[in-house]
């Protein structure tokens, strides 16, 4: 069995392939190709929730446990908001192949997931994308909207502290997996979202707040936005008037996102939007059953709330990487 660290897992795995696997991975559990039960959730506390997502699949003779927590105060404590963990198993045998950094599984997986909306979802054209947000999840969120739109241009970073907002851009401007990504495009530093989302292309909201960080003011024809950061029926990252906006809506799971994310369930409840509204999964875009973007104008909006499946096919393609290039650690 392999042991794989977080250093382990960001030298072995691209955001491209992330890509990859996760666009693989909607698309089978579209096809029912996976047993991928809903997630359990136990509520701890206010900011306290721990998450376990389980998915296997005989596409990739694997099954995937992970566990994960949602701790925002960790960060007064210097310790990580969102630790976990993933361990897999082959399908056929349930013997452990490898216990994987869940941490940044979860960072590349998730990235990946708003990589795979803009593949299917953004206009080919896309120049300027803005990220919401610079929290953990964020550095792995910008290398999936240049892993997904190679006419890039322009990244906004927004966050209400301009401070926060220049640290976080050294930051990834230092990153090594940035510079293997060879990105010759620029970065700007925002503290208004809305005024940010001017003129965007592409925009991804990943943040911990309970209520609308943006408004649909100046939203652009032809964007293309991706919900991740609002995983619980009273957070919502995206006001209604940014859902009432949108032409098209999909999600990574529709059933999981209605019942968990406050971005569709506030405006389902008030019914300022309809469940016929939601035109249905990633996934069913990507094989086909459904049309994605059908004009340019057109503005659309994807929420993504995670399904198991992405850290099943993900920490199988890791794995494997591993065995092939002798990475990581033999245990037992």
């Amino acid at each position: 069995m392999k042991l794989l660290s977080a250093s382990d897992i960001w030298s072995l795995y691209s955001m491209d392939r992330a890509i990859d696997d996760c666009a693989a991975a909607f698309a089978a559990v579209s096809e029912q190709r996976t047993l991928t039960p809903l997630r359990t959730a136990m509520q701890l506390g206010e900011d306290r929730t721990f998450l376990v997502m389980p998915s296997a699949s005989d596409d990739v003779g694997a099954i995937a446990v992970k566990t994960i927590g949602i701790f925002p105060n960790n960060s007064a404590h210097g310790l990580p908001t969102s630790p976990a963990t993933v361990q897999l198993y082959d399908t056929h045998t349930s013997q452990p192949r490898a216990f994987l950094d869940g941490a940044s599984l979860t960072q590349i997986r998730t990235g990946a997931a708003s990589g795979v909306a803009f593949r299917y979802l953004a206009r080919p054209d896309s120049t300027i994308g803005t990220v919401i947000g610079t929290g953990g999840q964020a550095p792995a969120q910008v290398l999936a909207m240049i892993a997904a739109c190679p006419k890039l241009q322009t990244i906004r970073i927004v966050n209400r502290s301009l401070d926060r907002a220049r640290e976080f851009i050294a930051s990834l401007q230092s990153w090594d997996v940035l510079t293997r990504m060879e990105f010759s495009g620029s970065f700007e530093h925002w503290s208004n979202a809305t005024t940010a989302t001017t003129d965007s292309d592409l925009i991804t909201v990943v943040t911990t707040s309970a209520t609308p960080v943006f408004t649909a003011e100046n939203l652009a024809p032809g964007v293309t936005i991706s919900g991740v950061g609002s995983f619980q029926p009273h957070k919502q990252e995206c006001g209604e008037d940014v859902i009432a906006a949108a032409d098209r809506i999909y999600c990574d799971d529709v059933e999981a996102a209605i019942e968990e994310s406050g971005d569709l369930i506030v405006p389902l409840d008030s019914r300022a939007l309809d469940r016929a509204q939601i035109d249905g999964s990633i996934g069913e875009v990507i094989t086909g059953k459904l049309a994605g973007r059908t004009s340019p104008e057109e503005i659309v909006y994807y929420k993504t709330v995670g399904v198991g499946a992405q850290d099943l096919w993900a920490a199988h393609s890791i794995t494997q990487l591993a065995e092939d290039n002798n990475v990581g650690t033999n245990w037992g």
